[in-house]
């Protein structure tokens, strides 16, 4: 069947122009049944338009959601270490007081362009959508950013600790003014951590980690005494936040560093 055109079949016939048929006439009859054909053709093909353009505007919405998906992920893997900056590249920046868009991002960019694509009856109900993806899109490269900097936390403060314990530990067991410094220093870094619960998790393992430096550095030392040291009790000072188990490990390796120490012949020593 040939394609009518819509604004051309709604008029049904124009009877200004043509000739006028009685009333109850066949001719006239048949002209009548002809407007009303047209009339229910015309009806057919707005509706599958309409149809077609809801079919085509779904398909363009899935386009939507693949694109930003990739842009997210790339946005993500190129990110510096800390994440800095990953969420205001992909969402831009609102106001807080409004909603309103003061600095436009990525996403921006990627709805603007594929909403153009969009059937014209069709698309104010995908500009509508615009806020609440923006919304989604943004909570979750806010989540994205925020995991990045505690992993970046974490990973330059391990950096810090490892330096730190191993300075301890090759050092003099003696010299309590510079582990005091150092313990401090390290309890100021943490202190500038952003999550509360690795702060406490960090601070926790600080104390311990820089203790059992100390009994290593005693225990290269001597042995023996770190071992009488380490076996006398949890006690106060610089090895009370020693656990139990740790301290049991500590003893157990200045025993055999006693030993290997007692073994060895006392030209070599």
């Amino acid at each position: 069947m040939a394609t009518i055109p819509l604004q051309l079949a709604q008029r049904r016939l124009d009877t200004g122009t043509v000739a006028s048929y009685p009333n109850g006439s066949p001719v006239g009859a048949a002209v009548q049944g002809f407007g009303d054909e047209l009339s229910a053709i015309a009806e057919r093909f707005r509706q599958q338009k309409q149809q077609q353009d809801a079919f085509d505007a779904d398909i363009i919405g899935r386009e939507l959601n693949a694109r930003i998906a990739h842009a997210e992920a790339v946005a993500v893997q190129t990110a510096p270490a800390d994440g800095g900056g990953l969420h205001d590249f992909m969402y831009g920046q609102l106001d807080p007081r409004s909603d309103g868009v003061v600095k436009p991002g990525l996403f921006d960019q990627i709805f603007d362009d594929t909403a153009a694509k969009v059937p014209e009856g069709e698309r104010a109900n995908f500009l509508a959508q615009k806020q609440a993806l923006r919304l989604a899109g943004s909570a979750r490269m806010a989540a994205q950013q925020h995991a990045r900097r505690q992993t970046y936390e974490q990973a330059e403060w391990s950096k810090v600790e490892d330096g730190y314990t191993s300075a301890i530990a090759q050092g003099d067991p003696n010299d309590t003014g510079t582990f005091e410094a150092i313990r401090r220093s390290g309890l100021e870094l943490i202190g500038k951590m952003g999550n509360p619960l690795a702060r406490q998790a960090a601070e926790a393992a600080w104390r311990s980690n820089t203790a059992k430096a100390l009994a290593q550095a005693m225990i290269a030392r001597d042995p023996k005494r770190a071992a009488e040291v380490l076996g006398t009790g949890p006690g106060a000072g610089r090895l009370a936040d020693l656990t139990p188990d740790e301290r049991q490990a500590l003893v157990r390796q200045a025993h055999a560093a006693a030993v290997r120490v007692a073994e060895v012949p006392a030209g070599i020593q």
